[in-house]
């Protein structure tokens, strides 16, 4: 019997609470006539995944539930043979609902292989593999947070532009197109780009010329290279690497092999995101913690301080936290914080810098805001709003005191503090309000 892997050596799908899959009522489906085989899928992926999992034995189930929740299944996972459909029957349906399909098989041999292959499927398993089911876990993980990434293509030859855009929507990657790299690099700098794949032949700027200046301007932890060549000289392929490339492709080569290497690629930046956001991201909240706010304000102090932006400054505080702790204990009292993270995150652009300080406490940065009392006083009003069922039937409802500072300061941190004082008024004014503390302009 397979085991459910850990799942904390998985990456999250969204760190966006507007992009997460289940704002979008979405499910996944698992198709196996094994209860026990569903059985474990199901558990694997409800470990890692915040959606629920349907399970169907046969094609007549698969079919009655791709009606039921038609639009609702981003993936599935589907057994090659059932008894109502030995030949596959099951995989075309699934495919024909334009659905990301992972397809499970007993065995393999090559004949197998080339009619498995031949589908537009994103991967396929082997059920009794070692590690079977953790592969399809990381699967099901990785195409769904790829639906959030750009994948450029880069090749004079339309037609392979064309093959490698099939491949690469197989993993459900948004592809654009450049055929050269001049081209290319006016792509990047207009879009967020994930991963580049580059010919190494081409017009007016080759392949490493073009990964010299995408390493110029975006390290391997932010935006995956791969290159790829025809050529016999096997020098390309070091000049590649050299160049900042994170993996070379010898062209002709297998589709299965390019997806292989292609997931590396992606499964190394998300390993790096994965430990960034270890060092700069709160556990619970998954908030910014207090190192990257200062880290990242401080950039921006500095511009403002040039006259380039303005900044305003918000330390926003939970009203007797302390009396829900003790009256209902920590765990909803970490409920409470959780959503006043969600408020927060609900609340703010981008551009804007929203961290949990500790405890009850958050502060915000604000960029060039009209209006920041304005700001925080929609943002008082919404967690006001809040409302947290208990087990014992009562509803849970609490306040939050904001201190603003809307002037810059000398420094950050005297920044900070001024919105501190503010929260302090705030808190002696009769909580549940945004307090302005006023403060000179530096000299």
């Amino acid at each position: 019997m397979q085991q459910v892997p850990n799942p904390d050596f998985l990456p999250e799908i969204m760190t966006n609470e507007s992009q997460h899959p289940a704002a979008r009522n979405e499910r996944i489906l698992v198709v196996d006539d094994s209860p026990v085989m569903c059985k474990v899928v199901k558990s694997a992926l409800e470990s890692v995944l915040d959606l629920p999992v349907d399970c169907a034995a046969s094609l007549d189930e698969c079919r009655a539930l791709l009606a039921k929740h038609a639009g609702q299944y981003p993936i599935a996972v589907v057994d090659l043979s059932l008894p109502d459909a030995p030949d596959g029957e099951a995989v075309d349906v699934v495919l024909g609902a334009n659905i990301a399909t992972i397809v499970l098989t007993a065995s393999l041999d090559q004949k197998l292989h080339e009619h498995i292959t031949r589908k537009p499927i994103s991967d396929y398993v082997i059920k009794q593999s070692p590690g079977a089911i953790e592969t399809v876990q990381k699967d099901v993980v990785r195409i769904l947070r790829n639906r959030g990434r750009k994948a450029l293509v880069v090749d004079d030859s339309a037609s392979f532009r064309m093959y490698l855009k099939v491949i690469l929507e197989t993993q459900r990657l948004q592809v654009l197109e450049a055929p050269d790299g001049k081209a290319a690099l006016d792509i990047i700098e207009q879009n967020e780009i994930a991963l580049v794949i580059t010919d190494f032949e081409m017009p007016q700027m080759d392949g490493v010329a073009l990964t010299a200046r995408l390493r110029s301007q975006h390290p391997s932890s932010q935006v995956g290279a791969i290159g790829l060549t025809g050529s016999g000289d096997t020098f390309v392929g070091v000049r590649f690497l050299k160049a900042g490339a994170n993996d070379i492709v010898r062209k002709p080569f297998l589709a299965e092999e390019f997806v292989g290497r292609l997931n590396n690629c992606l499964d190394h930046l998300d390993d790096i995101q994965t430990i960034q956001d270890q060092a700069n991201r709160d556990y619970l909240t998954k908030l910014h913690n207090r190192r990257y706010f200062f880290e990242t304000a401080v950039p921006l102090f500095n511009s403002a301080r040039r006259g380039h932006l303005r900044l305003s400054a918000g330390m926003v505080d939970i009203d007797f936290f302390k009396r829900i702790n003790d009256t209902y204990g920590h765990d909803v009292g970490d409920i409470a914080i959780v959503s006043v993270a969600q408020a927060l995150k609900a609340s703010f652009r981008g551009t804007d810098i929203v961290a949990r300080m500790g405890g009850e406490e958050f502060c915000v940065l604000l960029v060039n805001a009209e209006s920041p009392i304005e700001v925080f006083e929609r943002l008082r009003q919404r967690i006001a709003a809040i409302q947290i069922p208990l087990e014992n039937g009562e509803i849970l409802r609490f306040t939050a005191s904001i201190g603003v500072c809307a002037t810059l300061g000398n420094s950050l941190e005297e920044m900070v503090n001024s919105a501190d004082a503010g929260l302090y008024a705030a808190k002696h004014g009769g909580r549940n309000r945004v307090a302005l503390f006023e403060k000179h302009q530096p000299e």
